[in-house]
């Protein structure tokens, strides 16, 4: 049925169903009486307006944004699983997109979205997005930054507290009697490495002892990953290793296995992953709160949606270290 035929069987304007139907029932003065009457007429025959008039109408659409860097990731997947679920509750559908770290295609990505009347953005930023973000800030599209922070940027942010934890790890090692650990982490400049690394050096130098840190380019692809990761430890007289990710910690797991060493090694990794239990031994690792993640993300983006501009805050949820068989000490 159309908004043409539900106004005749109402014997009201078709501009009074529209407004109503669009939410513009109060500031078009249309009376509650007549707000009432169209609604329960609209539920009862089970009317729903088609989007792109919807959009056009109210210059928003019920769909939201949601850029991260791979959407294949063990990490951003699960997120984007439980974001989506839990805004389709709320009548939100969600359009996903991947930047694969490059600035210009995540910049793209912004613009596109944008010009689809997006109600509001969910990013996990590439390490230069500063413009793009800045435009959809002065658009005054609701927007919640996670994962990693836009620098200079103030806005609503989640994420984790991967100082706090990369710390927690390290001293871990130290406990049961590692001395001479080992950072493997990417040479990225997002904030959530640089923060992880710091952690390391600040833990490594409290013990009066060097910081070992391999950083690998992030776009090597596997094998020379693994590559630089054999002449690490070859050249370095290492007892333990904290990895930065967990792609990494992979990767690395694959290269003391091939030289059926893994055993002489603790092994830390930031962020869990499905094997990580399957292997022998079981990997240690930081594992950051997922769901909690995307429910404070989803929670911050209706309250903008719904004009509590208080939500513009950071919200960080802190990891847990999770103990496995690959931290029992030399020796073990």
């Amino acid at each position: 049925m159309s908004i043409s035929k539900i106004a005749k069987a109402l014997n009201v304007s078709k501009s009074s169903v529209s407004l109503v139907i669009n939410g513009k029932a109060k500031q078009s003065r249309i009376s509650e009486e007549m707000e009432k009457k169209i609604l329960d007429y609209v539920k009862e025959i089970g009317f729903k307006p088609n989007s792109i008039a919807q959009s056009l109408a109210t210059g928003k659409t019920n769909t939201i944004g949601l850029i991260v860097e791979n959407i294949g990731d063990s990490f951003f997947g699960p997120i984007a699983l439980k974001i989506e679920s839990s805004l389709r509750e709320k009548g939100y559908h969600v359009l996903y997109s991947s930047t694969n770290g490059v600035d210009k295609l995540g910049e793209g990505i912004i613009n596109s979205m944008m010009e689809r009347r997006i109600a509001a953005l969910i990013i996990a930023p590439t390490m230069d997005m500063n413009k793009a973000i800045k435009k959809l800030i002065h658009s005054q599209i609701p927007l919640v930054i996670f994962d990693r922070r836009a620098q200079e940027i103030s806005t609503a942010y989640v994420g984790t507290n991967n100082y706090e934890a990369s710390a927690v790890a390290v001293k871990h090692l130290f406990a049961q009697g590692y001395k001479n650990i080992g950072m493997i982490t990417s040479d990225s400049s997002q904030s959530q490495m640089l923060e992880r690394k710091q952690a390391y050096i600040n833990e490594v130098n409290q013990q009066n002892l060097k910081p070992l840190l391999l950083e690998i380019p992030y776009r090597l692809n596997v094998p020379e990953r693994e590559e630089l990761i054999g002449q690490f430890i070859n050249e370095n007289d290492l007892d333990a290793i904290y990895f930065s990710t967990n792609y990494l910690c992979i990767s690395g797991y694959k290269v003391l296995s091939r030289y059926d060493i893994v055993h002489q090694f603790g092994i830390v990794s930031f962020d869990d992953h499905e094997v990580f239990e399957l292997v022998k031994p079981t990997v240690t690792c930081v594992r950051q709160p997922i769901i909690e993640i995307a429910e404070r993300i989803v929670e911050s983006v209706l309250k903008q949606i719904n004009g509590e501009s208080d939500w513009l805050r950071d919200d960080i949820i802190p990891s847990v270290l999770v103990v496995r068989n690959s931290t029992q000490g030399p020796n073990k």
